[in-house]
């Protein structure tokens, strides 16, 4: 099984990234990169694989993985054939976080 190294590129002057996906399945693409991310799937349900845990996810699954996990999502079906798979997938940074709690206290 070959993992790739996922380089995201954020805008400008920016802390994080928000990738908003229609799919029509969710690929096996086996990677890892140094951002936080959390993952909204929506009208699906597969397998996750989140370093060496296998679990079945289903509609709006909610899942937050720490930096340089190795990690990907699987489809087996969509609920509503009519539409895509929805996923939502934000990145962000140690730094970021770390403003959020300063900003909080």
């Amino acid at each position: 099984m070959h993992i790739f190294f996922e380089n995201l590129q954020y805008e400008l002057n920016s802390s994080c990234k928000l990738k908003i996906r229609n799919l029509e399945s969710i690929p096996f693409k086996w990677h890892f990169h140094p951002q936080y991310e959390l993952t909204l799937t929506l009208n699906s349900h597969g397998q996750r694989y989140v370093n060496d845990s296998i679990t079945d996810y289903s509609n709006f699954d909610l899942t937050l993985l720490g930096p340089n996990i190795p990690h990907t999502w699987h489809s087996y079906n969509r609920y509503d054939h009519n539409k895509p798979h929805k996923v939502y997938v934000l990145w962000f940074n140690q730094s970021w976080i770390e403003q959020v709690i300063i900003n909080y206290y």
